[in-house]
């Protein structure tokens, strides 16, 4: 399972992030896979993180 701070960094750079439908208090959404429409809770239904952190590994 990937850490939080690896949920995050991928959300903040995937194409395909899409948040759940809620904001924090202050209106603003706290990006992470765990809050993305396409994960489950344990895995990307569209296999887009393992594309999206190779990428990050490479910048």
């Amino acid at each position: 399972m990937a850490s939080r701070e690896q949920l995050k960094a991928v959300a903040a750079s995937c194409m395909k992030y899409q948040a759940e439908g809620f904001t924090s208090s202050t209106g603003a959404v706290d990006k992470s896979c765990e809050n993305c429409v396409n994960f489950d809770g344990y895995k990307c239904t569209v296999n887009a993180f393992d594309k999206v952190l190779t990428g990050l590994d490479q910048g």
